[in-house]
């Protein structure tokens, strides 16, 4: 879901929680609609800056690892957290040795790392920022 999906549904919220204090006033003044819209809005922006900046850290984090092939998983866990799944492969350039893809995912950052049967990092498998 993207910032403006999320403005949009709070907005809705603020508008139907301001029609029934506009429903329960004696006024029938549309302004606690407009209020109500106004302020889901901007929870909902504030929503998902708060989702959005959980993925930016993550990304800032594997930056300050700087190149990651030698790397011990355990190394890149210490500074990054627990990845989110992993599934065995095989490494086509390495005679069919088995290894690990192991994935990272925050909201809008995603990086998938190949490792070697140690857990030695051989790089960057894939990696999305949307």
């Amino acid at each position: 879901m993207n910032k403006h999906a999320f403005a949009i549904v709070f907005a809705i919220i603020g508008s139907g929680v301001g029609g029934f204090i506009m429903a329960e006033s004696e006024g029938h003044s549309f302004i606690p609609v407009i209020i109500g819209l106004c302020l889901g809005a901007f929870v909902g922006y504030f929503f998902a800056g708060l989702r959005q900046a959980k993925g930016n850290i993550l990304q800032q984090n594997f930056q300050k690892l700087g190149d990651l092939r030698g790397k011990q998983l355990s190394e890149i866990e210490s500074k990054v957290g627990t990845h989110n799944s992993f599934k065995s492969c095989t490494i086509t350039d390495r005679n069919n040795a088995p290894g690990y893809l192991y994935t990272w995912l925050e909201n809008n950052y995603s990086i998938t790392l190949l490792f070697d049967a140690d857990n030695n990092c051989i790089g960057v498998n894939s990696e999305t920022k949307i």
